[in-house]
């Protein structure tokens, strides 16, 4: 723990120097007239989605929106080079759906443009890309041997609803950490990592101070509402934290001073409210907690658990009444264990007052299943964690360090945790590339290997309940890890194969599924290379999330992919 948190405990020391967030949408509206009454933009409410026909096989690409002037919807459908790439009208496609053509096969992709024409003025909205991987059945070849599961959809076999994944902005300390829109756009389009929560800080000084500069110069913190609006764009959620209260408000001995309970809770709503007016029309923050760590460091601010109890007693129904809707954690325990949330565990008022536990995995509670929290009906998010070398830098982005954080993220999901959010967003060791000196295997402001990981479980778990994945024998084949989802609309799985050995065996993964499908979608992230070197980093070489052929079975009720030795897979089956 101390090895690793030497860059936190670092960028603590520089704050008290310096004074002390369902898979989502794009919405790009692009208004193609400059008049005073200009016609509403369109609000895409079906997305069309990735499929993978084999050649000649139908498929049909479809786009639903609403408008709030009455105007009139009209549709244009493109062909695309890449996710991102300007496209090409495609002539005759003019109406909601689509269908591309499939006698070729290869990968190809499509968006649509929904205008809306009202008074003279038109206004136009695009989609999402969708991929269509026109899979050639002599190709994706033939289902031999490899280990199988069953996935279970029945009631007794439900678990928790994912809410999502992402990581923290920087407001101070570490400058290479410092995310701008380009950067928010990269982590939360779905088109992209498609992240879904982003961690903020709420600082002692006003926000305003924050964001002219005043506090904290080294960085550039003018963005931060714009940021704010481009994860509520793609539908993520902004979660805030304050790490100290404003000056004065603390005792001696480094807590809360208890006459100080109503004017912090009055400082947090402050802020929340200034955030949410900057960013303006329907944006908002999505949870409240009240402490970063406050078990943890003088530097910040402690609270024990009865003055964590105390807290949520006192300003609770006032941050309720204040911010309807928001959602409300206790204090974020460094070590997320049960004795420091026991009073509130047992107090019916207090209990009733908060929405879930955050918590951190500081001190070997990696991935421990909170009991305690969930036979309450509570949710339970993972809000911080981190694991950096301090010795060689330049090994966090490798694809051997990978494999801790996808076996914690596999322990979090089939451990009930409903939320999965890193430390920073943009740090060589977590989703982003940065500047750092001396890393090498990074590209700044560029997905890290974590990151493609991270974007496997948010674009195909978040948003959906998770099942039961049985392994055929009950025995889970060595260095295999999955889990599955579901919504009304589809099954989702999640695999990964940490060994770093060639395989000596079939590599076929077959996915029993409880009803038949129509059509299925996979994505792979994988070193072309093979899993030796083991060291090998993110280049232009290595898959970043590759459409991989998915064989359904006569019946379509099994379905199969391959899952070489160090290799992610997702895999989508439409019901």
């Amino acid at each position: 723990m101390q090895g690793f948190r030497i860059e936190k405990m670092a960028a603590a020391v520089l704050m008290a120097l310096l004074a002390v967030a369902f898979i989502g949408c794009p919405q790009a509206a692009d208004d193609s007239e400059n008049a005073a009454n200009k016609a509403a933009a369109p609000f895409i409410t079906e997305q069309p989605t990735d499929y993978q026909p084999l050649q000649h096989e139908a498929v049909t690409l479809s786009v639903a929106a609403t408008v709030s002037d009455g105007g009139s919807l009209s549709y244009q459908w493109y062909s695309a080079s890449a996710v991102g790439a300007a496209g090409t009208g495609i002539a005759g496609a003019t109406d909601f759906s689509f269908s591309p053509p499939t006698d070729t096969a290869g990968i190809l992709y499509y968006y649509a443009e929904v205008s809306n024409s009202n008074d003279s003025t038109r206004t136009t909205t695009k989609s999402r890309y969708a991929t269509v991987y026109v899979v050639d059945p002599s190709a994706a070849g033939t289902p031999s041997g490899g280990a199988s599961l069953s996935v279970l959809t029945g009631d007794t076999n439900k678990h928790q609803l994912v809410r999502g994944f992402g990581g923290m902005i920087n407001c101070w300390g570490t400058s290479q950490a410092d995310i701008n829109i380009k950067d928010a756009d990269t982590l939360f389009n779905p088109d992209k990592l498609g992240l879904n929560i982003l961690r903020m800080i709420i600082d002692p000084e006003p926000l305003e101070e924050i964001m002219d500069g005043t506090v904290y110069p080294n960085l550039d913190n003018s963005d931060l509402f714009e940021i704010g609006k481009t994860v509520n764009k793609y539908s993520g959620m902004l979660i805030a934290c304050p790490w100290t209260p404003p000056d004065g408000f603390k005792s001696a001995n480094d807590h809360l001073d208890p006459s100080k309970y109503m004017a912090m809770g009055e400082h947090l709503v402050t802020w929340v409210k200034k955030m949410e007016a900057g960013m303006g029309g329907n944006n908002k923050i999505y949870a409240l907690s009240i402490q970063n760590e406050p078990n943890e460091s003088p530097t910040w601010c402690n609270y024990t658990p009865e003055e964590n109890l105390a807290f949520i007693k006192q300003v609770g129904p006032y941050i309720h009444q204040q911010l309807p809707g928001i959602q409300l954690f206790p204090g974020e325990h460094s070590g997320f264990v049960q004795s420091f949330y026991q009073p509130i565990l047992d107090d019916p008022a207090a209990l009733a007052l908060v929405d879930g536990f955050a918590g951190h995995f500081y001190g070997g509670a990696v991935g421990q299943k909170k009991e305690w929290a969930i036979e309450k009906n509570k949710e339970v998010w993972m809000t911080e964690h981190y694991m950096n070398t301090g010795s060689n830098y330049s090994y966090d982005p490798t694809w051997a360090a990978v494999w801790s954080i996808a076996r914690e993220f596999h322990e979090c999901m089939v451990n009930d945790y409903n939320a999965y959010v890193m430390w920073y967003a943009k740090r060589f060791y977590c989703l982003l590339g940065d500047t750092q000196a001396g890393v090498t295997n990074q590209r700044e402001g560029e997905p890290t290997l974590r990151g493609y990981l991270m974007s496997h479980f948010a674009k195909y778990a978040a948003g959906k309940y998770r099942y039961d994945a049985n392994w055929e024998g009950d025995a889970a084949p060595a260095n295999i890890f999955a889990s599955a989802y579901a919504d009304d609309e589809t099954i989702t799985l999640v695999m990964f194969n940490q060994s770093t050995t060639a395989s000596t065996g079939s590599d076929w993964i077959n996915i029993n599924l409880p009803v038949a499908v129509s059509s299925s979608f996979a994505v792979a992230t994988y070193n072309k290379g093979g899993p030796q070197p083991t060291y090998s980093s993110i280049a232009e070489s290595t898959a970043k999330m590759e459409p991989t052929p998915v064989v359904l079975s006569a019946d379509k009720k099994t379905g199969s992919v391959k899952l070489p030795p160090s290799t992610i897979v997702s895999v989508r089956f439409y019901k």
